[in-house]
């Protein structure tokens, strides 16, 4: 059953947006400082050259999903390619389910075990990709036009206290220190997109390139906004002692009361949508690499195995916020490289079945 062009793209922008509050953000601020909106802007170029290969990606054999275009250009090594997409999947899945149980818990329930908390997230999780994928994109979408409308009203809660002092001495930070934050906002917020290759192109209706390139500078606009925000309201130095700066600055508008828990909610329906594009990717490829169908076994296989490795993984606080920060930029950009070489390796392809062809 296809989905709409909408409903694939709504899970694009929750992909790009899952990993920024508390990850990108405060990573990006402390290493940045005042200039950290140079690192988004940079960000805007240098993330197009991703978003070129997840384009060609998609559009070659539009009917095949990226496990099968792997299989069909690597007839030696695609079978090893496709465990390394798998592991790669399962670990980002894992990673970010224990960064949304710390943020929970931390935030909101604060003496409640990460077991229960944990318990409460894998059953929503477990039914949306048992539902099927049809069914958490339709979702997506409707949360998506939810959240672009909140963001809205929550901009003009926090106009009054933008503080564009607070951006001075401009560009004081040195090269290198921009482009790092500029990898990270890539890897963190950019490459994550590659999960929606997974999903066959004949099966979004009315898709164009278009539409992806428009909600791509959406989506990355909208982080820059929120570096923009935090760094004049609260200033850099401020916002460098905040584990959550972005909800602290919703703290200070009154357009919205609690304007920062409905923020909160919003990440946390991000990260959801990444940990279940996650399975859902490693679930597919799973189905296709090793011909077994039983869709459901498989679900709850990978469903036990993150549950099971978050109870003994990241055992502690902040210990998964902590991988994010200090190995997930190599570990993403490894696997850009991997999407690289699989898009080299279908342009030779197309090439010689053209000049075969002649």
């Amino acid at each position: 059953m296809k989905i709409t062009s909408y409903e694939y793209h709504s899970l694009m922008w929750f992909v790009m947006r899952a990993s920024f509050i508390g990850i990108s953000l405060n990573n990006i601020i402390n290493i940045s400082k005042q200039n950290s909106w140079l690192a988004g802007l940079l960000t805007l170029l240098l993330g197009l050259i991703p978003l070129g290969i997840f384009i060609y990606l998609q559009n070659y054999e539009k009917d095949k999903n990226i496990s099968e275009k792997v299989l069909d250009l690597f007839k030696h090594t695609g079978y090893l390619i496709n465990i390394i997409l798998i592991i790669g999947s399962l670990l980002l899945a894992l990673v970010t389910f224990s960064d949304l149980t710390y943020f929970v818990n931390s935030q909101f329930l604060y003496n409640t075990p990460h077991l229960i908390i944990n318990i409460c997230f894998i059953i929503p999780i477990f039914y949306a990709l048992i539902k099927g994928f049809r069914s958490f994109s339709k979702t997506s979408l409707f949360i998506f036009i939810f959240v672009v409308v909140i963001i809205i009203f929550i901009i003009l809660s926090v106009l009054n206290n933008i503080d564009i002092e607070n951006l001075k001495p401009f560009f004081v930070t040195n090269q290198e220190d921009i482009l790092h934050s500029s990898a990270i906002l890539i890897s963190y917020n950019v490459i994550p997109i590659f999960l929606l290759t997974i999903i066959p192109l004949n099966d979004v209706s009315n898709y164009k390139n278009k539409h992806t390139i428009l909600f791509y500078f959406l989506s990355l606009i909208s982080l820059i906004n929120a570096i923009f925000l935090t760094i004049t309201i609260l200033g850099s130095d401020l916002s460098m002692l905040y584990q959550y700066p972005e909800l602290n600055v919703l703290k200070i508008g009154n357009f919205i009361e609690r304007a920062e828990s409905i923020l909160a909610l919003e990440w946390i329906v991000a990260l959801i949508i990444l940990i279940i594009m996650s399975i859902y990717f490693a679930c597919e490829i799973i189905k296709t690499t090793f011909k077994y169908k039983k869709t459901n076994k498989i679900i709850i296989f990978v469903c036990l195995l993150i549950f099971c490795l978050n109870e003994f993984t990241f055992v502690r606080d902040s210990e998964a916020n902590n991988f994010y920060k200090n190995y997930m930029v190599i570990i993403m950009f490894f696997y850009l490289f991997l999407a690289f070489i699989i898009m080299i390796k279908a342009l030779l392809k197309k090439q010689f079945f053209n000049q075969d062809s002649r």
